[in-house]
């Protein structure tokens, strides 16, 4: 019997990780920066990598100090390289292919979903499905969506961008809600006022992600909204940071409540109803016309109950 066009869609798929390695390294100029980009190891991209250039017996990258630089013959190669990516992924979506393969799962979620949620979600999807390979990506909603859409995750968790459109290709839904939270370390001294109003903020310090971030962009408009500009005390790359600077008593920080236990033990911080400030939305995103892979549906209706 013949293989379907599925069946022989996806066999053509399975050799093209070659040419997305050979095309993230070019653009990134380096394995390592391409190897997280993709949720790889860097020895299996410069494994792909050799075996392209052994294929097409070319040398594809010459090693300088600072990564890889292209050679003459892989810089001809590059744009066609490109282009053949670029292709199979509007085939897949007109075969109505799913956008990753059913033994492995390749998401990029923000760091506030990635902390408790996320976890939680993935190991019950690993309970049902065993044999799932999980790549994980971190960024930003927009870093995420780029990377989407270039085909290197099948889906993101993100904030929702509210009424701005969705990008080209991409459809974004609903997924679940989070209040936010004001976290004080133990000595805040109105631990009895609660919920507090985000307008005493002005009064302490705020500790904060970097800008960039869409929790920081909810919640500066929240600010807006009030009359009064965000200024922060302190600005740091992460939550887990967000709550080591907390905890040391270097300020109070606006936090999604999602991402920590609302009953942490009382010596480290306490978290306060936060008045004024609306819920943050987050939502998933996946490349428009093409149905979901079983692990990503899992996942989904996990994270969901999670919620």
């Amino acid at each position: 019997m013949n293989p379907s066009a599925p069946e022989k869609l996806s066999e053509i798929r399975a050799g093209f990780g070659e040419l997305r390695a050979f095309v993230t390294v070019a653009r990134l100029g380096a394995v390592a920066r391409a190897a997280g980009a993709l949720g790889r190891t860097q020895p299996s991209v410069s494994a792909r990598l050799a075996a392209l250039e052994k294929a097409w017996n070319t040398r594809l990258f010459r090693r300088v100090a600072r990564g890889m630089v292209l050679t003459p013959e892989g810089a001809r190669l590059l744009p066609l390289a490109e282009t053949i990516l670029q292709d199979l992924e509007r085939l897949e979506s007109e075969a109505g292919l799913p956008a990753g393969s059913s033994d492995e799962l390749r998401l990029g979620a923000g760091d506030a979903l990635g902390r408790r949620l996320l976890p939680r979600a993935m190991a019950k999807l690993l309970d049902k499905m065993p044999g799932i390979d999980v790549r994980l990506r971190e960024g930003t909603g927009s870093g995420l969506l780029d990377a989407l859409r270039d085909g290197e995750i099948d889906l993101a968790l993100i904030v929702a961008p509210g009424e701005q459109a969705s990008p080209k290709g991409i459809r974004i839904e609903p997924l679940f809600s989070s209040p936010v939270k004001l976290m004080v370390p133990p000595d805040f001294p109105e631990l009895d006022r609660e919920p507090f109003p985000v307008e005493r903020l002005v009064e302490h310090p705020i500790v904060t992600l970097q800008p960039g971030s869409s929790f920081r962009t909810h919640f500066e408009r929240a600010f807006a909204e009030h009359g009064q500009r965000f200024r922060p005390h302190v600005e740091v790359g992460n939550l887990s940071l967000v709550r080591r600077f907390v905890i040391t008593g270097l300020g109070v920080a606006p936090v999604p409540g999602i991402a920590f236990s609302p009953r942490p033990r009382p010596s480290r911080y306490t978290l306060l109803d936060l008045e004024g400030v609306g819920d943050v939305h987050y939502a998933y995103a996946v490349r428009s016309g093409a149905p979901l892979p079983a692990p990503v549906e899992t996942l989904l209706e996990s994270l969901a109950r999670s919620a």
